[in-house]
């Protein structure tokens, strides 16, 4: 953020040692600047602004459906 970055810290891939941790933790970097976001938000926005359409309708796939499972 010192640099000009915005960050979206994944909310569901910060780790603690407890729930209270987890929110300590994701307080700090929000009272920092960084604006929390969910894996899901993520997977969806970030090739919708870097990749072609077809790459967007398949990580919507992936994510929205059940395709994920289906594949292991």
């Amino acid at each position: 953020m010192r640099e000009g970055y915005a960050v979206y810290p994944v909310v569901d891939a910060i780790g603690g040692t407890s729930v209270e941790a987890h929110s300590a933790g994701l307080q700090r970097v929000i009272q920092a600047g960084a604006k929390p976001t969910s894996w899901v938000a993520l997977a969806v926005e970030f090739p919708a602004r870097l990749g072609p359409p077809d790459t967007v309708r398949e990580v919507i796939q992936i994510v929205l459906t059940d395709r994920l499972l289906k594949e292991q």
